[in-house]
């Protein structure tokens, strides 16, 4: 079985590298790849998106802006180069985090992990706001 993913990551750099690690998993498939957080979004809902792998500092809006205003119905693995993140990136119930760079065995870890939470059907889901609410307050 195949599960759909999306990378959300303003840098192209990291953005590339996270991108060639899911396509080169046997178990995911890529159905996208994001600079801007809100096209990314959008594209997690269009695509019914598995697993997204999501920045936590991004233009515009980190990832917890994002997580406090939205439903992400999908397993959330978030990623960033700095390590005081983690813990709170944890009380917010994501899958599991990933320091930059992601070694490749690290990654297949959370990966599994990620499906693991998906078979169980055990994801809990933040608040839900409208989209269109959170869009709104950026010009």
């Amino acid at each position: 079985m195949h599960y759909t993913t999306l990378v959300i990551d303003d840098s192209s750099i990291q953005r590339l590298a996270t991108t060639i690690l899911v396509k080169n998993h046997p178990q995911l498939k890529l159905v996208g790849s994001f600079q801007n957080p809100f096209c990314g979004i959008k594209a997690v809902y269009d695509k019914k998106v598995d697993i997204v792998f999501l920045d936590v500092l991004m233009d515009y809006v980190d990832a917890f802006e994002l997580l406090d205003n939205i439903e992400i119905n999908a397993a959330i693995i978030l990623n960033s180069t700095w390590a005081n993140f983690a813990v709170k990136a944890f009380e917010y119930g994501v899958d599991d985090f990933l320091m930059k760079p992601m070694p490749k065995q690290r990654f297949d870890k959370a990966v599994q992990k990620a499906i693991a939470q998906i078979e169980l059907g055990k994801k809990t889901l933040p608040p839900t706001y409208k989209l269109s609410e959170v869009m709104s307050t950026f010009k």
